[in-house]
This record gives C-alpha cells, sequence and structure tokens, in this order.
C-alpha cells in the first residue's frame, strides 16, 4: 500500500512536521540540532541504496533559513559533497560542523575539509572529533586516527606559513575542546543541575525548566557524576 512507500506524500508531510516540531523544540530549550549528513553507511548490505543525489548538504539550506535561532551541528562533512558543508557554514552563523566519523570514512579529504574550512568559515564552529563509534575500542582507535590526520592538517598550514606554531596548538584545542563546550553550554548545564539539587522546589528562569523536587534524586546522581 502506498502508506508503506517511505516518499509517499502523506509520510513525508508527516516526516516535515515532526522534523519542524522538533526544530521549535530544541530552540526553545537552546539545544543543538545533530543532523547526518553525506554517506550512508551499510545501504549496500541492507539493500537501501544510496541516492548520490539525495546526500547533498545544500539540501538543508531550506531548513537553516526558516530557522535562523537554532543551532545545527551537521555531521560527517557531508561526504562527498564536503564544499557544500563548507558553504552552508559559511554562509549561515548558526551552523556548526561535527566531524564525527569523517576520518574514517576518507581521512585525506577530511584532512583537507579541515584546511579548507580554516579559510572560509570562523574556527569556533568546528568539531574536530565525536564518538560516532560502536565500542569503546572503536572509540579510542577513531581517536588515535583523529589526532594523526589533524595533526597532519595543521602541521601542513604551519609549513606554508598561514599558522604559528602557537596557533596551530592553540587551533587544536578549541577544534577538539572549546567549541564544544561553548556550543552545548556545558558550564551552564552544569550550573543549572547544581542548582537544581540545591534548590529542588524552587521554579528556576528560562531557559532551565524544572519538574520540581521529583528532578532532585536524578539531578543528584547527574552531579555526582561531574
Amino acid at each position: 500500500p502506498e502508506s508503506d512507500n517511505p516518499r509517499s506524500e502523506a509520510r513525508l508531510c508527516l516526516g516535515d512536521w515532526c522534523l519542524a516540531r522538533g526544530v521549535e523544540l530544541a530552540s526553545a530549550y537552546q539545544l543543538p540540532i545533530k543532523i547526518h549528513t553525506g554517506y550512508l553507511a551499510e545501504t549496500g548490505q541492507t539493500g537501501m541504496g544510496m541516492p548520490v543525489d539525495r546526500l547533498r548538504a545544500g539540501h538543508l539550506a531550506p531548513l537553516l533559513m526558516a530557522y535562523p535561532d537554532a543551532r545545527f551541528v551537521l555531521m560527517h562533512i557531508a561526504y562527498p559533497y564536503s564544499d557544500e558543508l563548507i558553504a552552508l557554514a559559511k554562509h549561515f552563523g548558526n551552523v556548526y560542523v561535527d566531524l564525527c566519523w569523517a576520518w574514517a570514512l576518507n581521512p585525506f579529504v577530511t584532512r583537507d575539509f579541515v584546511r579548507r574550512f580554516l579559510h572560509a568559515v570562523p574556527l569556533n564552529r568546528l568539531f574536530a572529533f565525536g564518538d560516532d563509534t560502536a565500542t569503546p575500542s572503536m572509540a579510542y582507535a577513531y581517536a588515535v586516527q583523529m589526532r594523526r590526520w589533524l595533526t597532519r592538517a595543521l602541521e601542513e598550514e604551519v609549513a606554508e606559513g598561514f599558522m604559528s606554531t602557537r596557533q596551530a596548538v592553540d587551533a587544536a584545542t578549541q577544534v577538539l575542546r572549546g567549541n564544544q563546550l561553548a556550543c552545548f553550554d556545558i558550564e551552564g548545564r552544569q550550573r543549572a543541575v547544581r542548582d537544581a539539587t540545591t534548590n529542588p522546589h524552587e521554579r528556576h528562569p528560562w531557559p532551565y525548566r524544572y519538574a520540581g523536587n521529583e528532578l532532585a534524586p536524578v539531578a543528584a546522581r547527574a552531579v555526582a557524576a561531574l
């Protein structure tokens, strides 16, 4: 039946509404929206197929235009359409790029992507690594791979006179830690959890909304883990 067709008009309309509502809620609670871009894994084995033209990052432009106050984290460098992703990040100030999985997809392309990004987009919107793995051992291996190839990219910038060694070290720190802390407001959320634990009955101001004292046990466990 037509209802089983994933590209039927009814299902597409429902999907569009769900996505729009999700973006609205994430924006209201100041949460970034992470979106897969580019290459799809395992489509050959599952028989799903992979219409390459549908992978283009440029297809996201209408969504980015519709929600200028939302923060979008676009993942995987939109491989093989990485230049489109750089163009989106350059044009839309609410777009961040996460290189999770990208180094494993194609380390040569990702190294070049980093260099092109540095010369086109503000550095504070690049995340050089994200854990997009199934096991701890995979996460470790991906991290080792990323460090080697990110080092190569920055060494090339230094060798060609675009950066000093100090600037390269600072850039590495920023794209591996600083940008993520800022985008996801880690300090603010930690502070909100502590506030909720200290004053569980108090209704805290926007943007942090608490459910009252039923949140206290959850918050206490979260604080203990910080």
